[in-house]
């Protein structure tokens, strides 16, 4: 009868310990992805480092327009003219080499066709296109999906399947937020500048994480809001046509759908949707 006690406490002894264990483990994983997740962030900000806001113009202008749009811009031959190829001319070249120098653009050795140079967007590239121009195509997204801006930005929290057929409607809060996010960081890179050591460094790179994700989640819960069935309706409501009004509800349901199958948007709706319960109950419960 006397070993009962204490097997039993032994047990519990046992319990604890696991218990113990398994928060550890915990603790030590969310570090882990916590370490991971400030390194992202870190190399997004490391290759925005130095970075000016600029305004171009004219010729130069005229040139990112046509790369942003086409995904090419004029093919430059350094020495030969292909068929089918148009050799840029010399104002082009003058072009490149200044958006080169404002390392908005960099140069690529043609794949198929040695001598012909092509051109893409550089990290720099396509921060710039995000915060000064107005519109582009979610085309330019899907090209440029392994930039660290844009994994950073957008595609940890969007399957590259959602941002390439999403409608018009959701596109246009996701370049709004991605606009915001530009901004925020513009802010921030000169405080990056002036940090006096290491430590500084980390805290302000965690304050830049925290804030950025913090856009991101007001951006889910809008989304959220927005495709939830009466939102839908109403916007269809003031449609006179009924061919159109069942045209765009089916277009903005399918959207919700393949919302819903987006892992990484379920992923941080779930996350966003938490922590909103958890503040109300909390406000609520201060109200009693």
């Amino acid at each position: 009868m006397s070993r009962k006690p204490d097997l039993l406490g032994q047990g519990i002894t046992l319990l604890i310990n696991l218990v113990t264990r398994i928060i550890k483990l915990k603790t030590l994983l969310c570090s882990l992805v916590y370490l991971v997740d400030l390194l992202d962030y870190k190399r997004y900000i490391t290759q925005l480092s130095g970075f000016e806001p600029s305004s171009i113009a004219g010729d130069d202008y005229s040139f990112l327009v046509r790369l942003i749009n086409s995904g090419t811009a004029p093919r430059i031959s350094s020495y030969f003219r292909l068929k089918g190829h148009t050799t840029a001319s010399k104002n082009d070249q003058l072009t490149a080499r200044r958006l080169q120098e404002m390392q908005i653009i960099e140069a690529s050795e043609g794949k198929f066709f040695p001598g012909i140079t092509n051109y893409r967007l550089t990290e720099r590239g396509i921060f710039h296109v995000l915060s000064k121009i107005e519109e582009y195509s979610p085309d330019l997204l899907i090209r440029y999906a392994d930039s660290s801006v844009l994994e950073t930005l957008i595609f940890q929290f969007f399957e590259q399947q959602t941002i390439k057929r999403c409608t018009a409607r959701l596109y246009s809060e996701i370049t709004r937020y991605l606009k915001e996010c530009c901004t925020l960081s513009i802010s921030r890179i000169e405080s990056f500048k002036n940090s006096g050591n290491e430590d500084q460094s980390k805290e302000r790179l965690r304050e830049l994480e925290f804030d950025l994700i913090w856009l991101a989640k007001i951006l889910v819960l809008e989304l959220a809001m927005m495709y939830s069935e009466a939102n839908i309706l109403r916007l269809t409501a003031n449609m006179t046509n009924d061919n159109a009004k069942v045209a765009v509800y089916e277009l903005e349901n399918d959207m919700k759908t393949l919302l819903s199958k987006d892992s990484k948007f379920k992923t941080i709706l779930d996350s966003t949707h938490e922590e909103l319960i958890e503040g109300y109950r909390e406000i609520s419960k201060r109200s009693e």
